[in-house]
């Protein structure tokens, strides 16, 4: 049930200072990713994990890492293989340490995903770069890019589910440098366009809006994965082949039609952008923080998320607004649910499932 409703605005700023502690991992990918990922033509922009977070969680649990608990909509083949290697085998494919490892990003759709490795620092990136180069990378030209073999070719004798640089179906990996972290991806041309110097992401206002948001909802939870979403998060569940079925009769056509269309006529206002975290506390929750244009509107759409989030899901939830210094305000919306163990985190797949299922979900927009 919602325990209590924070309905009093935060004037906050978007300055490193403010922000939680535990968001410097997430704040660092952003800073890393092309401004021009949030004009894509899908909701889910940008995919995060915390590497050092999960370890920590791992350690906590018997060792095992909560690989079941991870929701990635963007190839992420560093993170899959490491959840099904051994530490030392891995880390010897890999070109890096554990230690060195703090997150994975991941962004685009296959074949054409982006995945970022962010190291430590700068030495521990340019390490990685060189650990590779001893092992079968070789220059791709002048551009800085180093890659194991030709771009988006299959090579079946090299397959290896536990090796990062190598696909599911054994194809060539390229890598480059970029300041404390290592692109990774199936072409030497978009390693190299993602490496170049700039604009990123996490200069974008609405998204420093939602991590200042996000970075005072979460308090002092740790987060373990993070999506950056669009507003075309929010209008997934309309699905044309309803109306077109060659088999369906007329009235099961209308009746399909009437049915997501009442379903999309219930939602919150529509938001700028946003981020949603899956979030341990003593318990698995998740965070949800939204930019919009006011704090008014901010509040009447959190007040809206938390009510079909109950609706849906249950939980123990929680509200607020925090307002930015440009004007925006973020939505924030915290639920903390019951899971029998951190391999599971209830609150944050009721969020993420009904996008990937292309049905409406507590963060559709429509009319409150």
């Amino acid at each position: 049930m919602r325990r209590s409703v924070l309905a009093a605005s935060l004037l906050l700023t978007t300055s490193a200072s403010t922000l939680a502690g535990n968001l410097d991992a997430l704040r660092d990918s952003l800073d890393h990713l092309p401004a021009t990922i949030f004009v894509q033509e899908h909701g889910d922009l940008a995919y995060f994990v915390d590497v050092q977070a999960l370890t920590a969680l791992a350690q906590s649990n018997d060792g095992q890492m909560p690989g079941t608990r991870l929701m990635l909509g963007a190839d992420m083949n560093g993170l899959e293989t490491l959840l099904r290697s051994e530490r030392s085998d891995w880390e010897a494919k890999s070109g890096t340490s554990l230690d060195q490892l703090r997150y994975f990003t991941s962004y685009g759709r296959p074949p054409n995903g982006v995945s970022l490795w962010g190291l430590s620092d700068e030495a521990a990136a340019s390490d990685l770069i060189a650990s590779l180069e001893t092992q079968g990378f070789e220059p791709f030209g002048e551009t800085g890019v180093v890659g194991n073999g030709e771009p988006m070719a299959a090579a079946l004798d090299m397959r290896d589910p536990t090796d990062p640089w190598r696909t599911r179906i054994g194809a060539a990996q390229f890598a480059a440098l970029k300041g404390s972290t290592v692109v990774q991806t199936g072409t030497p041309q978009s390693a190299m366009l993602v490496a170049v110097d700039q604009p990123a992401i996490g200069q974008n206002e609405i998204v420093q809006m939602a991590v200042a948001g996000l970075g005072e909802a979460v308090g002092e939870g740790s987060i373990m994965q993070a999506v950056v979403i669009s507003p075309f998060f929010g209008m997934a569940g309309l699905d044309p082949a309803a109306f077109i079925s060659p088999s369906a009769s007329v009235e099961e056509i209308r009746e399909q039609a009437e049915q997501q269309m009442a379903a999309l006529s219930e939602g919150i206002p529509p938001y700028l952008g946003g981020i949603i975290a899956d979030v341990q506390h003593d318990s698995p929750g998740a965070t949800i923080a939204l930019a919009y244009p006011d704090c008014a509107m901010a509040e009447q759409a959190a007040e809206a998320v938390a009510q079909r989030w109950e609706e849906t899901s249950g939980g123990d939830i929680t509200t607020g607004t925090v307002e930015g210094e440009s004007g925006l305000c973020a939505a924030t919306i915290n639920a903390l649910t019951s899971a029998d163990a951190p391999e599971h985190n209830p609150s944050y797949r009721s969020l993420i499932e009904p996008f990937v299922r292309g049905e409406p979900g507590p963060l559709q927009i429509g009319e409150s």
